[in-house]
């Protein structure tokens, strides 16, 4: 009863700071620019800002408190490259991307379901599988996570495959000081397409807004663990949830993106976001307890995010359009 009493406290009190930010703040910047009729979309986006908060403070106080006392490596406490990692969670943890890109997504899907649906076609909304079980929130929930995660891998190896997106996503991989602010390195075009392509998967299967928010939510925080420098050994847990050690080999020179024994050439292990139940599956999973260090061989960026992004953009369109000779 007691626990029951806090959880209905702590609600409450989320609630009432949810109510008072858009009362006081973004209400009335919404009046003064006219854009009231946004009113309640920015009311549910708050849901995305506050979430964040919650994420970074337990980045802060749980994450890196770990990192000091089980790290996988030695590490400066806050190099310049991490500095460039704290603004991007900051930025990526207020939910623009995946918020933004979910609505828009929302209303296309509403506008073109009546024409979709003369071809037969409609959504694989996960509650109406078998209702007696699968309409249970929960239930609902967990398959959720577990088919977006089969997205999530295909996404992931998709990016190791084609020269230009492996050009994007290697600045993820060019952090040689990986910590749990190091999740949300990444180029702005790829975030977008990920985006894109993880809300619309989302809606096909028929994810509510409640439920993509706390998606998104708690598969950020756990990539945040997978990211950090963290020696943790999971026993047979291992082959339920990607590990720390198991991420970090992705991450590793010589291994997580190149094929084995040929430097240089795409390839890799341990693709899996969540599950390594993938990368069994097709064969690309290696459980290591080895800690190897983490960048792409022969690549260095700039330590500012502006550079950051112009440099691998670089990189990829000259990956798509070569100098000739």
């Amino acid at each position: 009863m007691e626990l029951n009493s806090f959880l209905i406290s702590i609600s409450a009190t989320y609630a009432n700071i949810q109510e008072w930010l858009f009362a006081h703040v973004a209400g009335p910047l919404l009046y003064q620019l006219d854009l009231m009729a946004l009113a309640e979309d920015v009311f549910d986006g708050i849901d995305w800002f506050l979430f964040g908060c919650i994420q970074i403070f337990l980045i802060v106080v749980v994450l890196r408190t770990w990192e000091r006392f089980a790290p996988a490596e030695t590490q400066e406490r806050l190099s310049k490259s991490s500095k460039a990692d704290i603004a991007y969670t900051l930025l990526h943890r207020s939910g623009i991307f995946h918020g933004l890109i979910f609505i828009v997504l929302s209303g296309f899907f509403f506008e073109i379901d009546s024409l979709l649906h003369d071809f037969r076609f409609s959504r694989m909304n996960v509650e109406s599988w078998y209702p007696p079980l699968t309409a249970i929130p929960l239930i609902s929930f967990c398959i959720y996570f577990v088919l977006l995660d089969f997205v999530e891998y295909l996404y992931h190896r998709a990016s190791h495959v084609f020269n230009w997106w492996w050009q994007l996503h290697a600045l993820h991989h060019s952090q040689t000081v990986m910590t749990a602010w190091s999740d949300d390195r990444n180029h702005f075009l790829d975030d977008v397409m990920h985006a894109v392509v993880f809300s619309f998967f989302a809606l096909l299967i028929g994810v509510s807004p409640g439920q993509f928010i706390l998606l998104v939510v708690l598969s950020q925080l756990i990539q945040s663990w997978q990211h950090a420098n963290i020696k943790v050994h999971l026993g047979q847990f291992k082959y339920f949830l990607v590990s720390p050690l198991f991420h970090r080999l992705h991450h590793a020179v010589g291994y997580g993106h190149e094929a084995k024994g040929k430097p240089g050439v795409l390839g890799g292990c341990n693709f899996g976001v969540l599950f390594p139940w993938w990368d069994m599956l097709f064969n690309t999973a290696v459980f290591s307890t080895e800690v190897h260090p983490t960048g792409v061989r022969n690549m260095s960026v700039s330590h500012q995010i502006f550079k950051q992004q112009w440099q691998v953009l670089m990189y990829a369109v000259h990956e798509i359009f070569p100098k000739r000779s």
